[in-house]
């Protein structure tokens, strides 16, 4: 890419400490060729730290962060739109959608990555939907080309915005398991492991749900969790199910993740929309069977190396689960066809098709 360069900003990396969103921009501007700018004072995100060096700005902590949040978002906004009126690059690749761009970027072309199009589906799941919705509305339209992360979030933006799929590529994610070996943790024998946030149309209720039924079933079973801490409600809700000590949460770092991936009887993502789904590779990549609902882009990224349930019926659930658990030569057999579909996604291939991207919009 020596002929191209691409200016990112600090969106994703302000607003992540880790998380899909700022790992897919990390990965893209660590695997891409040429010049690669990004525009970022302060930060906490832990993948701009362990890259040095390499990228400009200050790692901050979190508490001090967090106390200073509103000055140093201002202080992050300026030095982008300072960065993007002098930079030379003739691409712009905003790291999210809030538009405070579009009235200082000029001559240049700027290419949008689409991740999802939950607000616009879902937007009763969200407290801010329409505020995101116009945003994004905003910075999708005036685009000159667009990143869709799977045909299905591509389709959804056809259908609700009714953009020319023309302009739209569609580019995968890819993957970047860990090789350092970590078993750290404590863990129970048999554990179905759920990753991730936990909002509404994650569905994450109906796995309780289904859990309890399966947690009658074998007593040696557990559910755990990562991601955010535990809600009152969701602590509530397990207590009157029973299933106190049953339901484990660990807020795992990407080791942590690693070991309970490969130790999990069972990864299960009961989801009602994503627009790509990492943690379905990351399972594949460590050897974990995969049980996944039936919408949206899931069987798109994960084809026949999964199985599915449907996310409107709990028995569905329960018994997809079921099956698979008490199956060990079907559980290897759905590790062993994870294990070679994962090897369709990279980040070495991500970033080519998407500096063939940069070349459609010169």
């Amino acid at each position: 890419m020596t002929d191209i360069s691409v200016l990112y900003d600090h969106q994703a990396f302000e607003m992540q400490r880790f998380g899909g969103i700022s790992r897919y921009f990390y990965e893209l501007m660590t695997h891409l060729e040429g010049n690669v700018e990004l525009a970022i004072k302060y930060y906490t995100n832990d993948y701009l730290k362990e890259a040095g060096d390499r990228f400009p700005g200050i790692h901050l902590p979190e508490r001090p962060y967090k106390w200073f949040k509103g000055p140093i978002k201002r202080q992050n906004r300026l030095n982008s739109i300072a960065r993007l009126k002098k930079s030379e690059c003739k691409i712009f690749h905003p790291t999210y959608h809030t538009p405070y761009f579009l009235d200082h970027i000029g001559k240049k072309r700027y290419v949008l990555t689409v991740h999802d199009m939950n607000h616009e589906l879902l937007p009763h799941t969200f407290r801010n939907s329409d505020a995101v919705i116009a945003m994004k509305r905003d910075t999708i339209l005036r685009a000159d080309r667009i990143i869709a992360i799977s045909e299905n979030t591509k389709k959804d933006i056809v259908d609700i915005l009714n953009v020319d799929p023309a302009k739209i590529d569609v580019v995968y994610h890819g993957v970047r398991p860990l090789t350092l070996p970590y078993a750290g943790l404590k863990l129970p024998e048999r554990y179905i492991l759920y990753v991730g946030d936990r909002n509404a149309y994650k569905n994450f209720y109906q796995l309780l749900e289904a859990f309890k039924v399966l947690a009658s079933k074998d007593k040696t079973l557990f559910l755990i969790c990562t991601g955010k801490v535990l809600k009152k409600a969701e602590q509530a809700l397990i207590h009157q199910s029973g299933l106190q000590g049953r339901v484990i949460h660990i807020h795992a770092n990407d080791l942590e993740l690693k070991q309970l991936y490969q130790q999990a009887s069972l990864f299960v993502f009961p989801s009602l929309y994503e627009g790509f789904g990492v943690p379905i590779l990351e399972a594949f990549s460590y050897n974990c069977p995969v049980l996944l609902s039936n919408r949206s882009c899931f069987p798109e990224i994960a084809a026949d190396s999964a199985m599915y349930f449907d996310p409107s019926a709990t028995e569905s659930l329960v018994e997809s689960a079921w099956q698979i658990l008490g199956d060990e030569s079907l559980r290897q057999q759905m590790i062993n066809s994870g294990r070679e579909r994962v090897k369709q996604f990279t980040w070495e291939k991500a970033a080519k098709e998407t500096e063939l991207v940069y070349k459609k919009v010169l």
